[in-house]
């Protein structure tokens, strides 16, 4: 059985306002369809058919898109009543999952990956928690992440501006569903800052992902998004 997908869709988008306006992020359009939309859409290709929202700012609008969208699919809202953070939101959300594992990820983030081999991978490993990773030619605008041999993340590291290629977190990952029992955390969270570094040494392993991620976060990301996202709807 394919996992249940929770996915972050109530981010500010602030550095996007330009381009967006008052929409929520997750809902910008590549040509004539959300962002969010065609993420879904390939997730469902590849056997997911239970989506978890995590909305907040923006939550009606979100809310009206998909709430009668699909007939193929759940999906189910997450809604937040205050700001609880990238981590709080995943683990509010989490309490909606029927699956021993989950896939987590940001709804501004497009990733070209192999669900079920990441899935495979993390059962395989018996990892409590999986990182889909890249290695970037020039990783300077990002937090890297520091990997074993035997694929076990050791460290995170800050934005470093002499740093070259490293490996970098697409924003994918594949959790158990108990993963938020390994580490005491807050209401309100970071996943990446305050939740990460504490599951180092917890059966915490990164999963190599060769193509490079999407991310609509800025205007000039959510330019070049437009133009390689038409390109791979046009390989469907």
């Amino acid at each position: 059985m394919f996992p249940d997908t929770v996915i972050l869709a109530g981010g500010l988008g602030k550095r996007l306002k330009s381009i967006t306006g008052d929409t929520q992020k997750v809902l910008v359009k590549i040509g004539d369809q959300p962002f969010l939309e065609i993420l879904i859409d390939y997730i469902a290709s590849q056997g997911g058919r239970r989506f978890i929202l995590c909305v907040g700012h923006g939550s009606d609008e979100v809310e009206a898109h998909f709430k009668d969208k699909y007939h193929d699919r759940e999906i189910i809202f997450s809604r937040e009543e205050s700001p609880l953070g990238t981590g709080g939101a995943i683990k509010q959300g989490s309490q909606h999952v029927k699956t021993d594992q989950f896939l987590a990820m940001n709804g501004d983030c497009f990733c070209v990956i192999d669900y079920n081999r990441l899935i495979a991978f993390h059962q395989q490993q018996k990892s409590k928690a999986t990182l889909g990773v890249t290695l970037m030619p020039d990783a300077r605008d990002y937090g890297t992440i520091e990997i074993a041999a035997n694929g076990t993340i050791q460290a995170f590291k800050e934005k470093q501006s002499m740093i070259s290629q490293a490996f970098i977190n697409t924003g994918t990952y594949c959790f158990d569903r108990n993963v938020f029992s390994l580490v005491e955390t807050p209401s309100k969270f970071s996943i990446e800052y305050d939740f990460f570094p504490h599951l180092v040494g917890k059966g915490f392993y990164a999963f190599e992902v060769e193509n490079r991620f999407i991310d609509i976060g800025t205007p000039e990301r959510y330019s070049w998004a437009k133009e390689h996202l038409k390109a791979l709807k046009g390989q469907k």
